[in-house]
């Protein structure tokens, strides 16, 4: 492929120079909806070679030429990474919610030797930066913007087989590994995603989650490439979030949790339509099917859809949800140019309805994680298809449902538990607001089904509610024999639920 990410937005602000890319809201500064900065596409393009002239030359470490980015979300949380192009480096995004420690893995780990920082991150770059030793911080911040900037040529940003970006694992089961992907990769995962999502020229794309995540960071950059405008939110606040979805943005992703968090919003305020948004996209983490059903109503004029994937394999599947005819645990069908499959223990396809781990092979291939070999061959089958991690069913249409985590299903009294089905019954529960499932060691049962409950504000329940109200609608051997109450459950920032975490803590590891 002869034109990377950047050169498609550089020759975007060559094409519509004045045609508006980004908007910034802060709703921490009670401006709501209005920007507090606006950027054309020939700013854009401006600020990436700004960016890209403040890295320089990037000292290459044992992965290559890599510069790590700690940026609060911003506009040049996304630009940076087209910056790192230009400057013909691979950039590493970094969660920004990472203690220090963590912060210094992720540099190490990918042998990074400049940082991109700014705000109240800067002191924290520093510090970690100063600890690895060999890292250069650049404050963003200090960074001036050209008043011109000269235009790449075709593969100015780099070859078609450079590394361009490396993901860490969001560590739901442990210590993160990095994900890489080529320029090529990158850029045709971005175009798998527009031509499914219908992500063109005319949305206006609401980014309301962290950049530093290669979902919220790539549709953001999708966005740029297909020359649409993106209002990115440097906070998510739901008040914020639903006047947006009335009045601007028409496509969103959205994580369940945030989708809960503007339902609430939205029964406590009369129940507004929010009209604007045409496009509503769902996945990260599963959901209650009441919310789904909800977000109908929530968002009258959109498409309710859900894509389903992982950091390794990407997104893999997509759906449009019908009113109506909503199935629990259901995901879509194969995205355009993935290849989806369910697997028994031998590593054979599994029939309609017969339970296996979920695995795909894609038109942009997992290429490993950095320094792990022997982790990266044991990802991916004999036939090239990347593990998933998740228990998966075929449903007699064709679609996949993901029924839990190979990780998390419970053997207990011989029996096979899988959790994500006792958690949908917990959250359907009136008076439960969040719910996970996980599996504790058990002298006579092998393990004991136990659940971690939140209960919404001023409701009262107990252990005995909970059991009675499982055992009314599942079978008595997978209902909970243990319920611990919490003010909330361990997630990352993508919303997903930490269940070593959860194991951890209540086994006193």
């Amino acid at each position: 492929m002869r034109y990377t990410i950047a050169d498609c937005v550089a020759a975007n602000a060559r094409a519509f120079p004045d045609r508006v890319a980004i908007e910034v809201l802060d709703p921490r500064n009670g401006s709501g909806t209005a920007p507090v900065a606006t950027l054309t596409f020939a700013d854009v393009w401006r600020r990436v070679v700004g960016l890209a002239n403040a890295l320089g030359t990037v000292a290459a470490g044992p992965n290559g030429s890599m510069v790590a980015i700690l940026l609060p979300q911003s506009s040049d949380a996304a630009l940076a990474y087209l910056a790192c192009q230009v400057a013909g480096a691979a950039g590493v995004p970094v969660n920004t919610r990472l203690a220090p420690a963590e912060i210094s893995y992720v540099l190490t780990d990918s042998g990074a030797s400049v940082v991109l920082a700014a705000g109240e991150l800067l002191e924290v770059a520093r510090a970690v930066a100063a600890e690895v030793g060999g890292v250069r911080v650049v404050d963003t911040d200090a960074v001036p913007t050209p008043d011109v900037a000269p235009w790449p040529g075709p593969a100015g940003a780099g070859t078609s087989d450079d590394m361009a970006v490396v993901g860490y694992t969001s560590g739901t089961t442990g210590f993160p590994k990095g994900t890489w992907w080529t320029n090529d990769g990158w850029m045709t995962r971005l175009l798998q995603w527009s031509a499914t999502f219908g992500l063109s020229p005319d949305r206006v794309l609401s980014t309301p989650g962290p950049i530093f995540h290669l979902s919220y960071g790539g549709l953001t950059l999708a966005a740029l490439v297909v020359g649409a405008r993106t209002r990115i939110m440097a906070a998510f606040e739901p008040a914020v979030a639903a006047e947006e979805y009335a009045h601007h943005s028409d496509f969103v992703f959205l994580v369940p949790s945030m989708l809960a968090m503007i339902a609430d919003w939205w029964r406590a305020n009369g129940r507004p339509p929010l009209g604007a948004l045409r496009v509503m996209l769902s996945s990260g983490a599963p959901g209650p099917m009441s919310l789904l059903v909800e977000a109908f109503e929530v968002f009258p004029n959109a498409s309710i859809t859900e894509a389903y994937g992982w950091t390794e394999g990407g997104w893999v599947t997509y759906e449009t949800k019908v009113r109506g005819a909503l199935v629990p645990h259901s995901v879509g069908w194969p995205m355009l140019g993935s290849e989806v499959a369910v697997l028994d223990d031998d590593g054979r396809p599994c029939a309609v309805g017969v339970a296996g781990e979920v695995v795909s092979r894609s038109v942009v291939p997992f290429l490993g994680y950095l320094n792990k070999p022997d982790a990266s061959a044991a990802y991916v089958t004999p036939e090239g298809f990347t593990r998933s991690g998740d228990v998966g069913i075929w449903l007699a249409d064709g679609r996949l449902s993901i029924v839990d985590r190979v990780k998390d299903m419970i053997i207990s009294g011989g029996e096979n538990i899988y959790c994500a089905e006792v958690e949908r019954i917990l959250i359907e529960h009136p008076d439960i607001a969040e719910a996970a499932v996980v599996g504790l060691p058990d002298a006579t049962w092998g393990e004991r089904v136990t659940a971690l409950v939140v209960v919404r504000p001023g409701a009262t329940l107990d252990e005995a509610g909970v059991v009675s109200f499982c055992r009314e609608r599942l079978a008595v051997y997978k209902c909970p024999k243990s319920v611990v109450f919490a003010a909330e459950l361990p997630r990352n920032s993508m919303g997903k639920v930490q269940k070593f975490r959860i194991v951890d803590d209540l086994t006193g590891h």
